[in-house]
């Protein structure tokens, strides 16, 4: 959940991908070891922060600035990393916080287990695919129900709780015209579920106003190609 935060990009430089999670106040200094104290860091700049809070960093960066041969740091921020550092951290702050988007990596990652860094980066991989897969946030989509039960029903991702949720048991497209397909529906900010749903109620409300005609599923003699479930 944390290192997905910032579009996965380090919240201190935003330049680097995120592969740590920084203690924004230190365990040093009683800081909590709990996600709401977690900013996603790359490694250099986890290091180089140091035992200091990113206030603290901040301001020895400002005076670093001023007086730059006393010490106050080791070198100096490049200026894209030092303007809008405090904003950055508020944002990501706020991204974190978000009940829905917790609620969201609960349900779809709250039981994953890592015995290593190694596996744990895999399954951050894995969460950024399918995250890069969806049109836009599954936590921003509406639920399609309402449930005691603890668990998903966001529109994009877990639609098929809904109570009127089917399952076509298979289409039948070539690969280039699945991708095509789920290309549009990207495009479109509608998933492939959406798009399909939509383009069978186009044909049903031609046919309630007579301007239809049936095709055959498939031209005679032509080859069959692969089936893809859906």
């Amino acid at each position: 959940m944390g290192l997905t935060a910032n579009k996965g990009m380090c919240t201190y430089c935003s330049t680097s991908p995120s592969t740590t999670l920084d203690h924004e106040e230190p365990i040093a200094d009683n800081g909590a070891d709990v996600w709401w104290n977690f900013l996603p860091a790359c490694k250099p700049c986890n290091d180089w922060k140091r035992k200091r809070t990113a206030l603290e960093w901040l301001i020895d960066q400002k005076l670093h600035r001023a007086q730059p041969t006393v010490g106050f740091d080791t070198r100096r921020m490049p200026l894209i990393m030092f303007h809008g550092f405090e904003a950055r951290i508020e944002r990501v702050h706020r991204e974190l916080s978000e009940t829905g988007r917790r609620d969201w990596f609960r349900h779809h990652y709250g039981e994953a287990r890592h015995k290593n860094k190694a596996e744990m980066l895999d399954q951050l991989d894995s969460c950024r695919k399918e995250l890069s897969g969806y049109p836009h946030l599954p936590w921003t989509t509406p639920n399609v129900r309402a449930t005691a039960a603890d668990v998903c029903t966001r529109h994009i991702c877990c639609g098929w709780r809904h109570p009127h949720a089917r399952y076509m048991e298979a289409v039948i497209l070539t690969d280039d015209q699945f991708a095509a397909f789920s290309r549009s529906a990207f495009e479109n900010r509608m998933s492939e579920g959406d798009l399909t749903a939509m383009l069978i109620l186009r044909h049903l409300n031609a046919l309630t106003n007579g301007g239809a005609r049936s095709t055959s599923a498939a031209s005679d003699g032509a080859a069959v190609p692969g089936q893809r479930r859906y």
